[in-house]
């Protein structure tokens, strides 16, 4: 990483704290891993103080946490915050969605069919991280080009705050299920088509569940219920 000029240009700290956030939405950091600042110095080749202010804003944004014996981590989420991050992000993403819809061009159209093949093909073939990259990618186009910047900073960062546990879901020890995969994408499908209509209605009750569609996806694969406690021996994060 190198520095760049005060022009407008991206500090060393700024670019840290990208490339953290990176790993994280790609699922590399899982909850309850410590995070070392000297390691994450030397993996970003970079001194210790841009990893330290990278660190601080992922502490102030509650991507990381400081414990009381002041090492830093990824929060291990209980249950109850897990369920508010997933009921947030139906509310926020579904109105995302829905305002996507009044601005969005025939090329925005025809990125986001790419984006839905992508996804599929990831979800079928790729890593947990190809995975969760491509249907990040897919919900951040729509919230960036949404015309609301708060709107998709708050999806951002809600996203963020579920990707460790989001990994780990997907990478326990069950075999995938096609038919949920085929589904989800499916309703990735008819988002794009009730887009091309300018059905905002339709999209917003989509997006919806498509997000409680996977919550409960992910719940399955950690031994979660919906409407129930975690059963006994599951872990209580996500």
């Amino acid at each position: 990483m190198t520095q760049q000029n005060g022009n407008g240009g991206s500090t060393l700290s700024d670019q840290v704290y990208s490339a953290i956030r990176q790993d994280m939405l790609d699922g590399k950091m899982l909850p309850g891993a410590k995070v070392s600042l000297r390691s994450l110095a030397t993996t970003y080749g970079t001194s210790m103080q841009p990893v330290r202010e990278a660190v601080a804003r992922l502490v102030a944004d509650d991507a990381l946490e400081v414990t009381p014996a002041r090492t830093i981590q990824v929060p291990l989420l209980e249950r109850a915050q897990c369920d508010e991050v997933w009921s947030l992000r139906a509310l926020l993403e579904g109105e995302a969605a829905a305002l996507f819809t009044l601005r969005a061009t025939e090329p925005d159209f025809d990125r986001l069919q790419e984006l839905t093949r992508a996804s599929h093909h990831a979800q079928f073939h790729g890593t947990p991280a190809e995975h969760m990259r491509s249907i990040h990618n897919w919900a951040f186009f729509v919230s960036e080009h949404c015309g609301s910047p708060l709107l998709a900073s708050l999806i951002r960062t809600m996203r963020l705050r579920g990707a460790p546990m989001m990994a780990r879901a997907l990478h326990a020890p069950m075999v995938q299920d096609p038919a949920f995969l085929e589904f989800t994408n499916q309703i990735m499908q008819e988002i794009v088509l009730a887009l091309r209509t300018r059905d905002g209605a339709r999209v917003r009750d989509l997006r919806r569940v498509d997000i409680l569609s996977y919550q409960r996806y992910l719940y399955s694969r950690l031994g979660w219920t919906l409407d129930k406690t975690p059963q006994t021996g599951a872990s209580s994060s996500s």
